[in-house]
């Protein structure tokens, strides 16, 4: 068993770089362990760690049967897609991972696998960034290119979308910001000397993720939760020049001539346009069905029926572009208290394990503050790549072990002061 962990575990690691399918596979054969302990009774899960997991079972049961519901009371005219109404097994994925980590975590070879897939990959969308990406990949892969070859730039200086090895943008780079948090714990928190260096070097490489791939959301929630870790784990001098430094990169992100008019039509997506379009139609889901909604899935079919009245495309409709949002519309009111509790207990069980110095458990926290920012004006959970990714780290964060790899409590709290 413990050798079946570490090889889904290492599985869903390369997966959170290199593709979404990798992801899919791990956290099927997650789930399956995971019931193979529970049927064992071998699951040893601690009391705040076992209330999620309750309440994640019971979000998922929800979503599964909503869509039925939906039907009876006449909110919805038909079944989901396949595809859309199986992505409420991803709901539960953070609870297999910290099921199936009771037998023990690999934490230096997750830790490598994830270091250097995501800095080949950010080197990798550097050069998709800068150079025009013509090569067509086999077409069983079915990766849509379009975005790569989009110029963000001038004709003097083109800029395109980087995708890394997921070839798109916003998997790749609201990827970056699920790992982003435990690469910052090991930066400030890290024992060892050379494994804070390539943390700090990791950081620099998910935050080019979304510099490179033009995500102004994911960018700016970088930066916010690079300001979250300097004050959650720095003091003095450190968090001084840190913010000084982040501060600057602001600045100088605004000023380059690309991202300065990338920035400047944000407010106007946000506040008048398709954002604000996707968000309209999904309030009037929510009014037109709050207490059930109209089936976990049916957001674009239930948005595109209001087409002639809104003029939502069939893009627009997939989501309303944010997560409470979507959640309501879907699920109703009992999914959103569903969805609300599983959260909190979440966050809940990271905080304490934060408190009795478990890196994994700061990462992980720093990570979630991250989804729930991006979760603003995007559905993550739209993304399977994207949700089994911030998945994977809050599971990790609930595992026992990671104490090891970091400072001691104590100790983590003076050294920045330290002479």
């Amino acid at each position: 068993m413990r050798r079946a962990v570490t090889i889904v575990l290492a599985v869903w690691a390369v997966g959170l770089v290199l593709a979404e399918g990798l992801l899919q596979i791990s956290a099927g054969a997650a789930m399956l362990l995971a019931l193979v302990l529970a049927v064992r009774k071998a699951l040893r899960l601690e009391p705040d760690v076992r209330a999620y997991v309750r309440a994640a079972l019971a979000l998922m049961a929800w979503q599964l049967v909503s869509p039925a519901v939906a039907l009876v009371t006449g909110a919805a005219e038909r079944w989901p897609r396949g595809a859309r109404y199986g992505q409420a097994l991803d709901t539960v994925a953070t609870a297999a991972v910290a099921s199936i980590g009771t037998v023990g975590v690999p934490w230096l070879l997750l830790g490598g696998l994830v270091a250097g897939g995501w800095l080949l990959s950010s080197a990798l969308g550097l050069f998709q960034h800068f150079v025009l990406w013509e090569w067509e990949p086999p077409a069983f892969l079915k990766l849509n290119l379009s975005r790569l070859q989009e110029n963000f730039g001038t004709e003097e200086k083109p800029r395109y979308a980087a995708g890394g090895f997921l070839f798109h943008r916003l998997r790749f780079s609201h990827g970056a910001i699920a790992v982003l948090g435990p690469a910052l714990a090991v930066l400030a928190r890290g024992r060892v000397a050379w494994r804070r260096v390539l943390a700090g070097a990791v950081v620099c490489a998910l935050l080019l993720a979304p510099y490179a791939a033009f995500a102004r959301a994911a960018l700016l929630t970088g930066f916010a939760v690079c300001v979250l870790a300097l004050l959650l784990l720095s003091r003095g001098t450190p968090r001084k020049v840190g913010l000084a430094v982040a501060a600057a990169l602001v600045v100088l992100v605004a000023v380059t001539p690309a991202w300065h008019e990338r920035l400047g039509k944000a407010a106007e997506n946000l506040f008048g346009g398709e954002r604000s379009l996707a968000m309209s139609v999904g309030w009037r889901l929510v009014k037109a069905h709050p207490l059930v909604g109209v089936g976990f899935g049916n957001h674009k079919p239930a948005a595109l029926a209001t087409q002639a009245e809104t003029g939502i495309t069939e893009l627009l409709a997939t989501d309303a572009h944010n997560l409470w949002l979507t959640t309501w519309a879907e699920t109703g009111l009992v999914g959103l208290v569903l969805l609300a509790t599983a959260h909190l207990l979440l966050a809940r069980a990271l905080v304490r394990r934060h408190r009795a110095g478990s890196l994994l458990a700061t990462g992980a926290l720093l990570s979630f503050v991250g989804f729930h920012i991006l979760s603003l004006v995007h559905y993550l959970p739209f993304h399977p790549s994207v949700h089994l990714s911030f998945s994977f780290i809050w599971g990790l964060g609930l595992c026992r072990g990671s104490e090891g790899l970091g400072l001691p409590r104590d100790e983590g709290q003076r050294r920045p002061d330290t002479p």
